[in-house]
């Protein structure tokens, strides 16, 4: 039974979470983008606090690495890197967007359809990856600028779900009735089940060479 500090602060909602074997007994949040910084350290403090869990309890620290804010994932590994040094835990790494997809696919019937979590990079640019339902990934992580065709070029005759931050502009622009606009549930509860995974197969990463996924450098949330 590992306990488990996950953070996320990738997007414009920041949140911090205490999960035991995978599942999720305190949590806060913030989603005032520019707040990141200070509301992170606040809140690992009260969940310590509210839950009773003690820094010397947790098994693990678990961050999101990207992409999306540049700014927030630098503030969400440095507070992860720390914590995992200074108590000698270890260090895990989940990315953004497997979180986004495996948060879908817990809640939604996403059956014989191309999943395509979306995290919105300004102007007609989001950053994406694309898997089948079975969650096997058709396209790594990459910065895609959106056009009428961005998608219909690619997959001929797939049904294709869109969601996360970047979607509402995607299907705004692409209307093609195959491409569908799908909601994000909670990524707090994906993110805490991912990290218990990696955690039972001892699937670490290490403090010197983890660097959050920036895909570009210059996204700056």
């Amino acid at each position: 039974m590992a306990i488990i500090l996950n953070i996320d602060s990738s997007g414009e909602m920041a949140t911090v979470s205490i999960a035991e074997d995978g599942k999720i007994f305190g949590t806060m949040s913030n989603n005032v983008q520019k707040e990141h910084a200070t509301f992170l350290h606040c809140a690992i403090n009260d969940l310590i606090r509210k839950t009773g869990i003690g820094f010397k309890s947790l098994d693990a620290v678990a961050v999101t690495e990207g992409p999306g804010s540049y700014t927030g994932l630098r503030v969400g590994m440095a507070t992860a890197k720390g914590l995992s040094y200074a108590l000698n835990i270890p260090f895990i790494t989940i990315g953004t967007l497997p979180a986004m997809l495996q948060a879908y696919v817990n809640e939604k019937d996403s059956t014989n359809k191309l999943l395509m979590p979306m995290i919105d990079a300004r102007r007609m640019e989001v950053f994406t990856a694309v898997y089948e339902s079975s969650l096997e990934e058709i396209v790594s992580p990459c910065a895609m600028i959106l056009n009428e065709t961005s998608l219909e070029i690619f997959f001929p005759g797939r049904q294709i779900c869109l969601f996360g931050s970047g979607a509402e502009k995607c299907t705004k622009l692409l209307t093609n009735p195959r491409i569908h606009l799908g909601v994000l549930p909670d990524l707090a509860s994906a993110l805490c089940f991912m990290a218990d995974k990696k955690y039972k197969i001892k699937e670490f990463s290490t403090l010197s060479n983890s660097e959050p996924l920036y895909i570009k450098e210059f996204f700056n949330g």
